[in-house]
């Protein structure tokens, strides 16, 4: 695959890598103990560590602190399914600027939670996520407050970017990095990020076959409206705005896209929380269930999976455990 593009979206990654640094600390990069075996070395970037329990709160932080003092002053409108919410939150309360997110009627409670714990205004939605990207431009516009796209930005993609100077400060030689795909914030910044820095690691994207929006706009060439079935990784469900500047990093960068089921994604899951005994979310057994499905072709190879959140209610925790 030719990665030439992306000049202008990589030095915004570098920008961000100084912007956020004293928001953001480096996230581990630990060895699986159940995965690694011999030559094979598998590696988990732990985001579900950050303050917020999410990779989010790095896109959060570059986009708002980007912003001049007169545009935090008239306070910021975001959609979210939680963990972007979140994110914007935490800075928002950083920097005493108003937030409003719309989440989905049906946010995880969990993230509704911490939205409303960093003191944002939320505004429940019907339907799918898109819906809620659709009401808080429209919502934003009509205020005179700053939209934050959670990943049709490229400062927010800038922030997500940094994960991958940070895998590439560790590990020069990583073979493949294992990123779940949503709206393709988090897949666009790391992507650019390795292709610039290591352009042979592959870069796999793994979505629920639920919800896997982006995955079949690729394949179609165009961004689909298409409806999405429940999933356990809410993180990455829903629609893909038009026009969205992901669309184009996902088809130009990424290697390869998998989708799994939702049993793939609870086992791999389960397998994330007793080799780090840490909490992940279901965006985070996405990643990891695409890594087993292709756990054979990367023996003796060194690969990276994105822990991206930790974020679950208690209730589904139990019963996924």
């Amino acid at each position: 695959m030719n990665k030439k593009k992306g000049t202008e979206q990589f030095i915004e990654i570098a920008r961000a890598s100084a912007r956020i640094s004293n928001v953001v600390s480096s996230t581990p990069l630990i060895k699986s103990k159940m995965l690694s075996k011999g030559k094979t070395g598998v590696y988990f970037k732990m985001e579900n560590l950050n303050p917020t329990g999410s990779f989010k709160i790095r896109g959060a932080a570059n986009k708002i602190l980007s912003m001049t003092d007169e545009e935090r002053a008239k306070g910021v409108v975001t959609a979210s399914t939680g963990n972007h919410g979140a994110g914007v939150g935490f800075m928002c309360h950083e920097t005493g600027t108003k937030g409003t997110v719309f989440a989905p009627s049906d946010v995880s409670q969990a993230k509704y939670e911490s939205m409303i714990a960093f003191g944002l205004d939320v505004i429940k939605t019907d339907g799918d996520p898109i819906n809620g990207e659709i009401a808080s431009r429209k919502y934003a516009a009509e205020n005179d407050m700053s939209f934050i796209s959670p990943y049709n930005d490229p400062q927010i993609i800038g922030g997500q970017g940094t994960i991958g100077f940070e895998l590439y400060a560790e590990h020069q030689d990583l073979d493949a990095v294992f990123i779940s795909l949503g709206g393709g914030g988090l897949m666009s910044g790391i992507a650019v990020a390795m292709a610039n820095l290591s352009p042979k690691t592959k870069i796999i994207a793994v979505s629920p076959t639920n919800s896997n929006v982006m995955q079949q706009s690729v394949t179609a060439g165009k961004i689909l409206d298409l409806p999405s079935k429940p999933t356990l990784s809410d993180g990455t469900a829903g629609g893909v705005e038009q026009g969205s500047i992901t669309f184009d990093y996902c088809r130009d960068y990424v290697d390869e896209f998998i989708d799994v089921s939702e049993d793939e994604l609870v086992k791999g899951l389960r397998l994330f929380i007793e080799d780090t005994n840490t909490i992940g979310e279901g965006a985070v057994g996405v990643a990891v269930a695409g890594y087993l499905k292709q756990r054979d072709r990367w023996k003796g190879k060194k690969t990276a999976i994105i822990a991206c959140g930790g974020n679950i209610a208690k209730s589904t925790l139990k019963e996924i455990l």
